[in-house]
């Protein structure tokens, strides 16, 4: 048993070869499950699923690392939890899930909880970031099925408002977080904006359709003012919390849904919506701009004591080494 979990384990020199080869099996492995979806019963694609996203799963979790996950080790991570998703939902249709007829709300709360349960080991036990968003996400994932599920819950003001939560609780943890895991804090900040993201979708995805059929009109509104002023908030917080952490994650999805909200506001045939919006905006850049030029009083000059370099014994820190030389000389 030994034996096998040592080659469960990759050195770390031949870790990049190992992660090369694991992309491509994954590659392989979904192309073959599209091309013979009909064509094999679902215990062997359950199986295939199975066999190679657990092995590449297990190969990142068997890395011994100190510090920070490897690349190689992230990337092997991922590949596998991108094959255990389908398994998963293979083996909720193999006990009885009905995929077909309707939306098997109740297989997919069970399937994430367990999903998000396998991305959280290595986050916690791996230090690995990426499996914390993964876990975030698939956590989200389980509540929305689970409200449907147990609500038949149908109106999209639902699910808004539980994006909106979600996205408030994975603030909430990234406050938490900011501190002992500043990484994880990061990626929790990525859940959130992509909770919101979801919401500017319901309005913006359907209104996009709509328009891209030929003859066929928009809907008369994308998203309504008050969810708009919610992906631009959280729009303009994401770019700010990027350009300080100088993280681009955040920065990226920050732009996606000022973009989500630009269509949302420009395309929706709400009149108010054309009219105020673009006021609104221009006037809150133009304080803004103001605020960061307005003049300036010059600063008072330093104490001398600080700027000949000579720190005053009040101000001296209780580490630093305080020398007392008896002058004997004579007096002038």
């Amino acid at each position: 048993m030994s034996g096998f979990l040592d080659l469960l384990r990759p050195p770390p020199h031949r870790g990049p070869l190992i992660a090369a080869g694991a992309v491509l099996v994954t590659v392989g492995v979904v192309l073959e499950e599209l091309r013979l979806a009909d064509k094999l019963p679902t215990g062997v694609h359950l199986v295939i699923l199975a066999l190679a996203g657990g092995a590449i799963y297990a190969l990142g979790v068997q890395v011994r690392q100190e510090g920070r996950p490897y690349a190689f080790q992230s990337v092997l991570l991922v590949c596998g939890l991108l094959l255990l998703a389908p398994a998963l939902l293979t083996l909720a249709d193999v006990l009885g899930a009905d995929f077909d007829d309707e939306f098997p709300a109740g297989a997919v709360v069970w399937t994430s909880l367990v999903y998000a349960g396998l991305a959280f080991y290595p986050a916690a036990s791996r230090n690995s970031a990426i499996c914390a968003l993964i876990a975030a996400l698939a956590a989200g994932v389980a509540l929305l099925a689970f409200v449907n599920w147990a609500l038949d819950a149908t109106s999209l003001t639902t699910y808004r408002w539980l994006l909106t939560l979600l996205a408030l609780a994975y603030a909430l943890v990234s406050l938490l977080l900011r501190g002992p895991a500043p990484r994880h804090s990061e990626q929790m900040v990525n859940a959130a904006g992509l909770a919101v993201l979801a919401i500017a979708l319901t309005g913006v995805l359907p209104g996009a359709v709509a328009f891209a059929v030929p003859f066929g009109g928009g809907p008369d509104e994308l998203l309504p003012n008050g969810w708009e002023l919610v992906v631009f908030a959280a729009g303009c917080g994401l770019v700010a919390y990027g350009a300080v952490d100088r993280a681009p994650g955040p920065a990226y999805l920050g732009v996606a849904n000022l973009a989500a909200f630009v269509a949302s506001a420009a395309f929706g045939d709400s009149e108010e919506t054309l009219i105020y919006w673009p006021a609104l905006i221009l006037a809150l850049g133009l304080a803004t701009m103001f605020a960061g030029l307005r003049p300036r009083e010059p600063l008072p000059p330093e104490p001398n004591a600080y700027t000949t370099g000579k720190v005053p014994l009040a101000s001296r820190s209780a580490d630093e080494p305080v020398l007392r030389v008896r002058d004997d000389s004579p007096p002038l």
